[in-house]
């Protein structure tokens, strides 16, 4: 998992039909120091995000299945919650 900025929403009118109805957004990964990344990615919105929102991303694995509650979900990059702050000590 990491922590993301959400930038803007991808808008595709041809796609899986899978997809259909499913917000996408492209995201950029934030640094521990709370600097924008080099990665930047489109993800598939499990919780309302939308542009300016610091979010927690999931890449691959049983967390994207379980977001969208089936085992063949063709997607690999989730937005599983919003990041209200983060707590260094």
């Amino acid at each position: 998992m990491f922590i993301a900025e959400v930038l803007a929403p991808v808008v595709a009118t041809e796609k899986l039909a899978f997809f259909a109805g499913r917000k996408l957004l492209l995201v950029r990964e934030v640094l521990e120091d709370g600097t924008a990344g080099d990665r930047t990615m489109v993800a598939l919105d499990g919780v309302q995000a939308g542009p300016g929102d610091r979010v927690l991303v999931a890449r691959n694995g049983g967390a994207v299945d379980d977001v969208v509650g089936r085992r063949d979900c063709p997607a690999n990059v989730v937005i599983i919650g919003h990041v209200d702050r983060v707590e260094r000590r």
